[in-house]
């Protein structure tokens, strides 16, 4: 296989007494009806270019991969060691009590996500000189062994706290190998010790209760106002600021 090219058939050779071969598992990759083709020669489906096939499973999986990534705020990485099929039911279930969803990954696939994804398409042909690709990727060290993925929609340590006792029952079946909470890459011992923090509302009732006692309680009304209210204040703020116009 030839860096940087897609396998194309040449529609010349795909005749079998007189009628074309319609079937893509009737070729084999072998053999002379194979050519290649560089990526910008191809054009796909609705105009999306991509390496393998747009309805390809390899594709599917990217294109989830991307939206796993960038729409879950938190996402915990486990090793995934010989569980039989009543444990993986088992704690999926015990899982989903934690508000988490468990994925199994397809490392050499993630991997290429990892590598392609500050592109607009991760599954596009790439160059390997393009500067934008990230070659070392913090999490990429992660995917050595059988992987799996929990996602959460919510940032919350308490959900976390929950996994982390799941998880101690499954032993060296199932454990953390590393995690990505909002943009931040963390490995086991830094998730154990998010886990103990306070949840989000806790969080900002603290904060709340701070800024009153030290006198701040006219920035938490600011603050606790609609949308538009905060939007005056800051106009009449500007307003009072600027020299007075001749």
């Amino acid at each position: 296989m030839l860096k940087n090219s897609l396998f194309l058939i040449n529609p010349h050779l795909l005749r079998c007494n007189g009628r074309s071969l319609t079937r893509m598992s009737s070729i084999r990759f072998g053999s002379s009806a194979v050519i290649t083709a560089k990526p910008q020669d191809i054009e796909l489906n609705n105009g999306r270019q991509t390496v393998k096939a747009p309805n390809s499973r390899k594709t599917f999986l990217i294109d989830s991969y991307k939206h796993m990534m960038e729409t879950h705020p938190v996402v915990i990485f486990l090793h995934y060691n010989n569980l039989i099929k009543s444990e993986d039911h088992y704690f999926r279930d015990q899982i989903k009590t934690t508000n988490g969803t468990l994925h199994k990954i397809r490392n050499n696939l993630f991997k290429v996500y990892l590598k392609n994804s500050s592109q607009i398409d991760p599954c596009a042909p790439i160059d390997s000189k393009d500067e934008t690709l990230i070659k070392n990727h913090p999490l990429h060290p992660l995917f050595s062994g059988p992987t799996a993925a929990i996602t959460y929609k919510d940032i919350n340590p308490t959900d976390i706290a929950k996994l982390i006792k799941v998880l101690n029952l499954a032993k060296d079946k199932l454990f953390v190998i590393g995690a990505k909470i909002d943009a931040e890459v963390m490995d086991p011992f830094q998730l154990g010790t998010f886990s103990k923090l306070p949840s989000l509302p806790q969080l900002q009732a603290t904060l709340v209760s701070m800024l009153q006692m030290s006198g701040g309680g006219g920035l938490v009304q600011t603050l606790e106002s609609s949308t538009q209210k905060l939007y005056l204040t800051l106009k009449s703020h500007e307003d009072n600021i600027k020299e007075p116009k001749e």
